[in-house]
């Protein structure tokens, strides 16, 4: 076990402690309520409060395992509803005042035993959740060194001509023995592996198969082949093949496998904001959520859940459905109307069992419903699995469909988040604007699938030679802009220059011939320029000089002042 995971089992008992410390003066706030409710029947505040405090207090109990405390507050919050419809019935006034009793009773014998938590269940969710946020963070983009194996010396050659092109250093071979010969000198980052060999339909595969049996991470591999039948892509599967294309080929459609198996996406820890005014209950599902790796934040008060989200930008939301000034519906309700907030996931946690009200929590702008108590597993996948989702989407919706960078309206907000972290910590910034010289002539000339070819090449050049954390967008159909945060002047002149050269070098292939393609660029940076709007005019300005100075060149703005 970890020092991590000994810390927050450490944090969770003495939650339970101080839970367990509070239950005399929760019982006796739930009796003062009994007894003004009992005096004022119809007193509609009072019964929210009588019924809210038994709920909190029956989940919480819940959560802590305190299964006795929990089923009795339970019995007397479901009973409090008999007595909402008939307020005077002695029947129900007698057993509210019995249970009552009974409570107390339970938690005089409420004893105080350890935190438990399905260990091997939640270690195994949490070392799963890390690996995969490990596995995202790896960055591979600089391994572009790509295997590709085919008994064809023609079909490789051509293949190899074309990968290369977008990027890829790519080495070919016809046999498996020179292949695994040289697998044990240099690893790459994928290989594409032809199914069949001589006689074998499947060789290729076995091939893969057998290799991944005696490795502790199986080989990132592409499997092509002239096979359609399903036995076949049956075994690629089985040999943890990524991705299975017929011949011919489409290159775009392969490239494409390339660049999601080379170009991992660097993924940030998921940020969780919990909404609960219990602050027991809220912290320990933040720090369950914590020991799998996430961010959290807590909001005890729902009425400053406004301030909470701007600060944290959640990548779901935890909410609990029984709250003092508003319900989590109603909360739901708001978040639904604030256009930024419309596809955020919102999951209730709450321990309503009744189904009809859990259907109603969906309708109105909630994607799931955990029902308390809920078990660490349990509530860690359940809200990953959401916040990945609506990554995903929301990735969708900011990035390019066919190089996928940044689009036009994503960049500019990046623009201005970038701007204003470096007038923040006193950082300097580069703004780069970049378009691709006589792009008319290449569609025309060429076809647009040559085009298209050229800015998937362009786009892996960038996602390559760049930072992590460096930002790159398509700002229109050949112009795209890179955002090099603390970054100067020269420096990102530097930066752009050797891309430029490395681009005009690539050769581009299509039917009718072979080409080259450049591109112009103007640069602005911070603190010179002061804000996106001169940033971006002033880059603009530069790139047309560069453009008039006979393109293929790099041009810095000049502050005036």
């Amino acid at each position: 076990m970890t020092q991590d995971k000994v810390d927050v089992q450490a944090a969770l008992q003495q939650l339970k402690i101080s839970f367990v410390d509070k239950i005399p003066a929760k019982i006796t706030e739930i009796q003062q309520a009994w007894l003004t409710l009992k005096k004022d029947p119809e007193n509609a505040e009072i019964k929210q409060l009588f019924h809210r405090l038994t709920h909190t207090l029956a989940g919480t109990a819940a959560t802590f395992k305190l299964d006795e405390l929990a089923e009795c507050a339970r019995e007397i919050e479901n009973t409090i509803q008999c007595f909402s419809t008939n307020p005077c019935e002695p029947l129900t006034i007698t057993e509210i005042s019995s249970l009552l009793v009974s409570l107390e009773e339970t938690a005089s014998n409420t004893n105080i035993s350890p935190v438990s938590i399905d260990e091997k269940t939640e270690e195994d969710t949490a070392e799963s959740t890390n690996k995969s946020i490990a596995t995202a963070s790896h960055d591979t983009a600089k391994n572009n060194l790509v295997y590709l194996v085919d008994d064809d010396e023609d079909f490789n050659h051509t293949i190899k001509m074309q990968i290369k092109t977008f990027g890829y250093q790519v080495e070919s071979f016809t046999s498996l023995t020179k292949f695994n010969e040289a697998l044990k000198k240099q690893e790459p980052a994928v290989v594409i592996m032809d199914v069949m060999f001589g006689n074998s339909k499947t060789a290729g595969i076995d091939y893969i198969a057998q290799l991944n049996q005696s490795r502790t991470v199986p080989l990132q591999t592409i499997f092509i082949t002239g096979s359609h039948d399903i036995l076949t892509r049956l075994s690629a599967v089985r040999a943890n093949g990524f991705a299975y294309f017929t011949k011919p080929a489409m290159m775009t459609s392969l490239v494409t496998a390339l660049d999601k198996l080379s170009f991992k996406v660097e993924e940030s820890p998921y940020n969780i904001l919990i909404v609960d005014d219990s602050v027991t209950k809220s912290k320990h599902a933040a720090l369950t959520l914590q020991q799998a790796g996430m961010n959290t934040k807590e909001v005890n008060d729902p009425l400053l859940l406004l301030n909470a989200l701007a600060e944290f930008t959640p990548d779901l939301i935890l909410m609990d459905i029984y709250m003092p000034h508003c319900t989590g519906l109603e909360l739901s309700q708001v978040i639904r109307q604030m256009e930024s907030y419309v596809s955020t996931p919102i999951v209730f946690l709450s321990s309503e069992d009744d189904l009809g009200k859990k259907l109603g929590a969906l309708s109105l702008g909630g994607d799931d419903f955990l029902t308390k108590p809920v078990k660490p597993w349990h509530l860690v996948s359940a809200v990953s699995s959401r916040a990945l989702r609506a990554r995903l989407v929301r990735r969708l919706a900011e990035t390019d469909g066919l190089t996928g960078l940044l689009n036009h309206s994503k960049s500019k907000a990046c623009l201005k988040n970038e701007l204003a972290r470096a007038k923040r910590e006193n950082t300097p910034l580069s703004f780069a604007m970049i378009d691709l010289d006589f792009f008319k002539h290449v569609n025309d000339h060429y076809g647009h699938p040559a085009g298209d070819s050229v800015l998937k090449s362009i786009a892996n050049l960038f996602k390559q030679r760049l930072r992590t954390y460096d930002i790159v967008g398509r700002y229109g159909g050949e112009e795209f802009i890179i955002i090099l945060p603390n970054t100067d002047l020269s420096t990102a002149k530097k930066i752009v220059d050797v891309i430029r050269t490395r681009f005009s070098k690539l050769v581009h292939y299509c039917e009718q011939e072979d080409f080259r393609c450049t591109f112009s660029c103007g640069i602005a940076s911070y603190p010179e320029f002061r804000n996106e709007k001169t940033i971006s005019e002033e880059a603009d300005k530069a790139l047309y000089q560069a453009k008039e100075a006979g393109r293929n060149k790099v041009v810095c703005a000049k502050s005036v002042s």
